[in-house]
C-alpha cells in the first residue's frame, strides 16, 4: 500500500466515527449552503493523462537559497501579480526527491508525478525555509536603495543615494563622511608592497577584504575579486560554519582541496553521525532526512546511530529499532573516536586487504579500488631533521614486504601493516615506524574505560557502536558535520574519518562517497569564463595566515637570525587550511600581519554568526579610522552590514540568475540553475539596470578600467573577444557552457517549450547567444538545471562517485606530524589522537576555566525550521518563534530549574537570558542552544532612512543568540576569538558556562 493510500483510509476510519457523533448536527445545516475556502487557484490541472497551465499562471524550476544545501524548486507564479505564490520541489533535482526523473523526462511527465498518480518517491519536497522564500521576496523590511550612513557608524542613521554616487564615492575616494579622507578602492589597487621589511605580505591590494557567500552567483564575485582586483584576502563562511570538520576530511582523505565524504545513504547498513542529525541538520538536509526515513523504512538491515550532546528529530521513538541517540560530553569527540578505533584494532576488525595494499596500482591488483598510507614508514628518532616525515629513498616512500625487506611503496604486493625498528637512510641508521603502528600506539594510550569516563558515553554504547560498524562489511560510513565546531574539530574529524579508512568503505555501494558528485561544467567550453588576459594571480599572505607555514615568514627568520628558536609566532599560522573568515577582523584589528583598508561584505554575516566576535572586535568595527571604508551587499540589514559606511541592496533569491556550485550528498552530477523567477524589487541605476551584487561589481570594475569586464572581457571558442558589460552576458555564456559540456543536452522539445514558458526568459539571453545554443539553453533553463540519471551513480557493488583516489587516505598525515605548532613549537600529531579542548598554546581549557566555576557545557545545534537569515519569515516566526535553553535533568536538579523559569547563562565572556527547557533529551551537564534567533537586526532595530523609521519587524528579536556566549581566547595577546588549536576555526562548541534562575 502507497503510504498516501495508507494516510487516506486511515483518515476515512478517523472520519467515520466522528461522522456519526455530528450527524443529528449535520442535517440541521441548510441544503443550500455551499462551503468557501481561501485555498489558491493551482498552477495547473490534469485530464488524461496531460498537465494543462491555467490561464495567468506558470511553473517555475529554479534552485532554493533558504540555506546552502541547493535544492530545487517548483514555483507557482502568478503571472498576472508577477508574484510567486507556492514553493515546492524540483522533481528532476536529486536533493529534492528519494529518485529523481531523468533528465530526459518531459516536463509533463515529471509534473505528473508529483501529483496524486504518482509515486512516493517522486514527490518533490522542500523544507519549510524554502516555502518561506515567496513571502520573503514581499518583505517589508527588505533595502531596495544604495544608502550611505550619516551617522556614526552603527548609528541605523542613512541615507539614499543614486547608485551612480555610490560607485563614484567608493572607487575614487575622499572626504566622504566629513571625518577625513577616505581612500577609495582605486587608491587600494596598487602594486606596491604593504611592508617591506615582510615581503611576502604581497601587494597593497590585498588591503581589500571581501567577504561572500556561495549562493550561485559567486563567480562574478570571484572574478572581480581574485582575477581583475588581485587581492588574496577572499573569504566564504567556511572558517565560522564547517570549517573544521572540513580541514579533518581534507586530512583523512589527504586531499588536495577541503575534500570530505558522505554515506551511501540509501545502501548504508550502518552509519553514525556525529555533529549531524539527519532531520534537524546538516548538509543536504533535507535529502539526509529522507533519505535515511526511507531507509529506515525499507530496509529491515539498516540502522545507525547519532552522536550528540542534544537528541533531535533524527531519532525516533517510532524507530527506536533503527536509530540510536549517543548523548556525548561536548569536546570530547575524538575519546569516543579513539575508542573504537582501538577494539577495531585490538579486534582485527578492520580491511586488512585495503589497509596492506601500498600503492593504488597493487590496490586494483588486490580488488580494491582505493588505498591509504598505512604501510608507509615515518621517521620517528627524535632530533632528526625529518622527524615526522616519511620516509624517503630518493623521493620513494617506503614501506616493510611480508618478507621484512625495506623497498620502495611501488612493490607489487601487500606490505607490513606493522613495523617499528630501524632502516638505512641516507647511510644511517633511522628510527622508523608504520602509520599503522603509530595510529595503534595513539589509540592505546587509554583504555576503553578511560576513553568512557572522558567521552560520557557508556561502555555498552561504545561497544554497541563498535560491533555495529564492523559486522556490515564495507557498507557502513561515519557522517560529520557543523557540531563538531570545538577547539579540536580537525582533530577530531580525521579521528572519525579515520573508522571509514580502517573498514575501506570508499567508493563502495553502501559505504563512504565524495561528498559530492559534482557539477557539468561552466567556466570553461564555448566560452572561457576561467581566465582572461591581464588577469591577476592573487598571492601573498592573507589576513588569517592561512595556507601557510610560518616557518617560510620574514618574522620566523628575523627571529632566528637573532639567535632563537623562532618560536613563538607573534599570532598563530594555519599552514593547512582555507582562508579563515573568524581570523580576519580580529587580525585586521591587531595590526597583524596587516591591516586592511576597505571592507565588502556580501551577504556573510561574521558579527552574528562567529562566537566570540562581539566581544573582540565590535568597538573596532564602529571605528571609522580602524577599518575606513565597509560596503555592504545584502537584501536585508544584517548584524555586521549595520556597521557598514554603504549598503548595497541585492535581489533575493527567486528574483536572480545563479550558476552551480557545491552541492553535497548527491550520487550522481547535479547543476542547478536559477533565472528571475519574478521581476527585482530593488531601484534602478540612471541606465535602467537592476542594481545588485552583480551591477555594483561591474560597475566598479569598468571605473577603475580593470581587466575582466566591460568591451572585451574574455572569449569565445572560437577566440572572438565578448564584452561583460551586463550580468546577463555572463550567465549567457556560462549556461551556454553548462549546455554543451560532455555530451551536451538535446535542444529543448515543442511540448517543454511550451509547458516551461521559457521564451520570456530566453528573450533576455538571446542577444548574447548563438543559434545552436539557444535551445539547449532553453533545455536546462526550463528544467532549473542539468541532471544526470539516478542510475548513473552506480557500477555493480561500486559507486561512481568516488573518492579520489591520486592521493592515498591517511593513517599518518605528514603536513601536521612533521611540522611544528607555530605557538608551542613542537611537532603536531601525525594520526588520529585523543584531542580535547585547548587554548591557542595548548593549555587545556578546562585548567583556563576551572569546573570549579564553570561547571557546565554550552552547545549548539542547528534548527530545523530557522536558518538566520529565514527569520524574517512571519510564517516561520509564526511556527518557532523562538528559542528554548534545553538544559540537562542534572543541571536542572542542581540549580532549582524547571521548564518555563527564566534563566540566565553565563560564561567567562558573556551572557544571555532565555525560557528554559528542562529533558532527558540533553547529556549530562549539558546547555543546548538553538541556532537562528536572538537577533539585533534582520528587523529587531529601528534604522532610520532619511529620517524615517524603517527595517523594524516585531518578533525578529525573539529568543538568543548562543554566539554572543562565545570566548576569547585567554592565551593571545590581544582580542582574539577562541579557534581550532590546529587549523583556526572558529570554537562555537563546548563552551564552559554557569547557569542560574532568574
Amino acid at each position: 500500500m502507497k503510504r498516501r493510500e495508507f494516510l487516506k483510509n486511515a483518515a476515512m476510519i478517523s472520519a467515520a466515527g466522528a461522522t456519526a457523533a455530528v450527524a443529528d448536527d449535520a442535517a440541521k445545516i441548510k441544503d443550500d449552503y455551499k462551503p468557501q475556502g481561501s485555498s489558491l487557484q493551482p498552477e495547473f490541472s490534469v485530464k488524461d493523462g496531460k498537465i494543462l497551465m491555467n490561464d495567468g499562471h506558470s511553473v517555475v524550476f529554479s534552485m532554493c537559497h533558504g540555506c546552502v544545501a541547493k535544492c530545487g524548486l517548483r514555483l507557482h507564479v502568478d503571472e498576472k501579480e508577477d508574484r510567486v505564490l507556492r514553493c515546492t520541489g524540483n522533481p528532476y533535482h536529486p536533493l529534492s526527491n528519494v529518485h529523481w526523473a531523468s533528465f530526459e523526462t518531459s516536463i509533463n511527465d515529471a509534473l505528473l508525478a508529483t501529483t496524486a498518480s504518482g509515486e512516493d518517491d517522486r514527490r518533490a519536497t522542500v523544507c519549510a525555509r524554502g516555502a518561506a522564500l515567496p513571502e520573503m521576496i514581499a518583505s517589508p523590511i527588505r533595502i531596495l536603495s544604495p544608502l550611505k550612513r550619516v551617522g556614526k557608524r552603527g548609528e541605523g542613521k542613512w541615507k539614499k543615494i543614486s547608485f551612480e554616487q555610490l560607485i563614484e564615492e567608493v572607487v575614487e575616494g575622499g572626504d566622504l563622511f566629513g571625518e577625513g579622507h577616505v581612500d577609495g578602492l582605486r587608491a587600494i589597487h596598487s602594486d606596491e608592497l604593504i611592508d617591506e621589511a615582510n615581503p611576502e605580505y604581497g601587494t597593497k591590494r590585498n588591503q581589500l577584504l571581501s567577504f561572500y557567500l556561495y549562493d550561485g552567483r559567486s563567480d562574478i564575485v570571484d572574478r572581480f575579486i581574485k582575477k581583475s582586483f588581485g587581492t588574496v584576502n577572499h573569504y566564504s563562511h567556511g572558517g565560522i560554519c564547517g570549517g573544521g570538520f572540513r580541514v579533518g576530511g581534507k586530512i583523512a582523505h589527504n586531499a588536495k582541496g577541503f575534500a570530505h565524504t558522505k554515506p551511501d545513504y540509501e545502501n548504508s547498513k550502518f552509519s553514525i553521525y556525529w555533529g549531524t542529525s539527519p532531520a534537524n541538520g546538516g548538509n543536504p538536509f533535507q535529502k539526509q532526512a529522507k533519505m535515511v526515513a526511507h531507509a529506515r523504512s525499507v530496509n529491515d538491515d539498516f540502522s545507525y546511530a547519532v552522536v550528540d550532546p542534544t537528541l533531535t528529530n533524527a531519532v525516533k521513538f517510532a524507530a527506536s529499532d533503527k536509530g540510536r541517540w549517543i548523548g556525548i560530553k561536548p569536546g570530547t569527540d575524538s575519546a569516543l573516536a579513539m575508542a573504537i578505533i582501538r577494539w577495531i584494532i585490538e579486534n582485527e576488525k578492520y580491511a586488512a586487504n585495503y589497509l596492506m595494499q601500498p600503492n593504488l596500482e597493487q590496490a586494483k591488483l588486490a580488488g580494491e579500488i582505493h588505498w591509504c598510507n598505512a604501510t608507509h614508514l615515518v621517521i620517528t628518532q627524535k632530533g632528526h631533521p625529518d622527524y615526522g616525515k616519511f620516509a624517503l629513498a630518493g623521493d620513494e616512500w617506503q614501506v616493510c614486504s611480508q618478507s621484512g625487506k625495506i623497498q620502495s611503496y611501488k612493490i607489487n604486493e601487500p606490505a607490513k601493516l606493522y613495523y617499528e625498528g630501524k632502516i638505512l637512510l641516507g647511510g644511517e641508521e633511522v628510527e622508523v615506524k608504520s602509520s599503522m603502528q603509530l595510529l595503534k600506539e595513539s589509540a592505546h594510550k587509554h583504555s576503553l574505560e578511560e576513553y568512557s569516563k572522558i567521552c560520557g558515553v557508556s561502555m555498552d554504547d561504545i561497544l554497541w557502536l563498535c560491533e555495529n560498524f564492523t559486522k556490515n562489511g564495507r557498507q557502513v560510513s561515519t557522517n560529520v558535520h557543523g557540531g563538531m565546531m570545538h577547539t579540536q574539530a580537525a582533530m577530531s574529524t580525521y579521528a572519525i574519518f579515520c573508522l571509514n579508512t580502517l573498514m575501506g568503505t570508499y567508493g563502495y555501494k553502501g559505504g563512504s562517497i565524495n561528498a559530492s558528485a559534482g557539477t557539468h561544467g561552466f567556466l570553461k567550453g564555448r566560452y572561457d569564463l576561467e581566465s582572461f588576459e591581464g588577469a591577476y594571480k592573487a598571492n601573498g599572505l592573507n589576513l588569517s595566515r592561512s595556507g601557510k607555514y610560518y616557518e617560510t615568514s620574514s618574522e620566523f627568520k628575523r627571529k632566528v637570525a637573532a639567535g632563537g628558536s623562532g618560536y613563538p609566532a607573534q599570532q598563530p599560522w594555519y599552514p593547512i587550511s582555507m582562508p579563515l573568515v573568524n581570523e580576519t577582523l580580529t587580525s585586521h584589528a591587531a595590526g597583524y600581519p596587516y591591516k586592511v583598508k576597505a571592507l565588502i561584505n556580501y551577504m556573510t554575516n561574521v558579527v552574528y554568526g562567529q562566537a566570540g566576535l562581539e566581544a573582540a572586535v565590535l568597538d573596532a568595527l564602529k571605528d571609522s579610522k580602524n577599518l575606513p571604508l565597509f560596503i555592504g551587499i545584502d537584501a536585508f540589514m544584517n548584524e555586521t552590514n549595520a556597521y557598514a559606511d554603504y549598503i548595497v541592496p541585492d535581489g533575493l533569491n527567486l528574483e536572480n540568475w545563479a550558476l552551480p556550485n557545491s552541492l553535497w550528498g548527491t550520487i550522481a552530477k547535479t547543476s542547478v540553475v536559477r533565472y528571475p523567477a519574478v521581476a527585482a524589487k530593488q531601484d534602478r541605476a540612471a541606465d535602467g539596470t537592476v542594481i545588485d551584487v552583480e551591477a555594483f561589481y561591474i560597475a566598479v570594475a569598468k571605473r577603475l578600467g580593470l581587466k575582466g569586464f566591460g568591451k572585451g572581457a574574455f572569449k569565445d571558442k572560437d577566440g572572438k573577444p565578448m564584452d561583460l558589460d551586463t550580468k546577463e552576458q555572463y550567465y549567457a555564456a556560462a549556461l551556454a557552457n553548462l549546455a554543451f559540456d560532455g555530451a551536451g543536452v538535446k535542444d529543448i522539445d515543442k511540448e517543454d517549450l511550451k509547458l516551461s514558458k521559457i521564451s520570456k526568459t530566453m528573450k533576455k539571453l538571446e542577444p548574447f547567444l548563438k543559434d545552436e545554443e539557444k535551445p539547449k539553453v532553453a533545455h536546462v533553463l526550463a528544467k532549473g538545471g542539468r541532471f544526470d540519471d539516478y542510475e548513473s551513480a552506480y557500477a555493480g557493488d561500486k559507486t561512481t562517485v568516488k573518492v579520489p583516489a591520486a592521493t592515498p587516505a591517511a593513517i599518518y598525515y605528514e603536513p601536521l606530524g612533521g611540522h611544528r605548532h607555530s605557538i608551542t613549537g613542537e611537532y603536531m600529531p601525525g594520526t588520529p589522537s585523543l584531542a580535547l579542548p585547548v587554548a591557542s598554546d595548548g593549555t587545556p581549557l578546562e585548567k583556563c576555566f576551572p569546573k570549579s566555576e564553570w561547571k557546565y557545557l554550552v552547545s549548539s545545534r542547528k534548527s530545523n525550521i530557522q536558518h538566520y537569515y529565514t527569520i524574517v519569515s512571519p510564517k516561520l516566526r509564526a511556527i518557532h518563534p523562538k528559542n528554548f535553553v534545553r538544559i540537562a535533568q542534572d543541571v536542572a536538579s542542581e540549580q532549582g530549574i524547571k521548564t518555563g523559569d527564566t534563566v540566565k547563562i553565563t560564561t567567562p565572556y558573556g551572557s544571555q537570558t532565555g525560557e528554559a527547557f528542562v529533558t532527558n533529551g540533553v547529556a549530562g551537564g549539558v546547555i543546548s542552544l538553538e541556532h537562528g534567533f536572538g537577533h539585533d537586526e534582520f528587523g529587531a532595530r529601528t534604522h532610520f532612512v532619511d529620517g524615517e523609521p524603517v527595517f523594524r519587524l516585531e518578533g525578529a528579536e525573539g529568543g538568543l543568540n548562543h554566539n554572543k556566549l562565545g570566548l576569547l581566547d585567554p592565551k593571545r595577546e590581544g582580542k582574539f576569538s577562541l579557534n581550532d588549536w590546529l587549523v583556526g576555526t572558529c570554537a562555537r562548541q563546548a563552551l564552559p558556562a554557569k547557569i542560574s534562575k532568574i
